[in-house]
């Protein structure tokens, strides 16, 4: 058993070795490949410098750019690159001043209605206006009931008397009577008509005289 543990043993040491090499070369390459990076991007920046100084007419300390050839044209731009990772988040910055007013918004539409509100103190009386015109004549009442009679008037003076009057005899003859003169109180009576079946009686109809009478 134990021949057989030592290659193993070996082997898995031999394994590590390999893996630490790998990865000390390709430390190696990938920072070899930064300093020529970092190279590469400081002969162009001193290159830019040292034409920028000659273009403003001074010396460069590199020396003069003909020493690394002349420039060649600007080729045209490249494709852009794809979109890099968003970046970190920068601090916010200062408020800006306030903006204009802007202009009024339309009229919106008639709310609902609201609530009725709790009633107001009475309001003192107002000055009397004038009187309004008389209304038309009301219907006339019901009669109201009769009052005590009144106690008896004085007697008044004796009224002239009738220019003429009629009456009727117990027989049914009808009698005109009219004064005998201008102001005096006898009167002559005459029949004015007289009924087709006189009454049957005498005596008493006999007696009066219907031709003469005194008021």
């Amino acid at each position: 058993m134990r021949p057989t543990r030592r290659p193993r043993r070996a082997d898995l040491g031999y394994a590590l070795g390999v893996v630490g090499a790998v990865a000390v070369l390709a430390w190696i390459v990938v920072t070899m490949q930064g300093l020529a990076d970092d190279l590469r991007a400081a002969n162009t920046a001193r290159d830019a410098l040292a034409a920028q100084v000659q273009r403003l007419g001074g010396d460069p300390v590199a020396g003069p750019p003909g020493s690394r050839g002349e420039a060649g044209d600007v080729g045209p731009p490249g494709e852009r690159g794809p979109t890099g990772p968003q970046g970190p988040r920068g601090l916010p910055g200062e408020d800006g001043a306030p903006g204009d007013d802007g202009a009024d918004g339309p009229a919106g539409e008639p709310g609902g209605d609201g609530e009725p509100g709790a009633a107001g103190t009475p309001g003192t009386d107002g000055a009397t206006g004038p009187p309004g015109p008389q209304g038309p004549a009301g219907e006339p009442g019901p009669a109201g009931p009769s009052g005590e009679q009144g106690p008896a008037g004085e007697r008044g003076p004796a009224g002239p008397p009738p220019t003429s009057w009629t009456w009727t005899g117990p027989d049914g003859t009808t009698y005109r009577c009219t004064p005998v003169s201008s102001g005096s109180t006898d009167y002559a009576c005459s029949p004015t008509s007289t009924p087709e079946t006189p009454p049957t009686g005498g005596g008493l109809l006999g007696a009066l005289d219907p031709a003469r009478r005194q008021w």
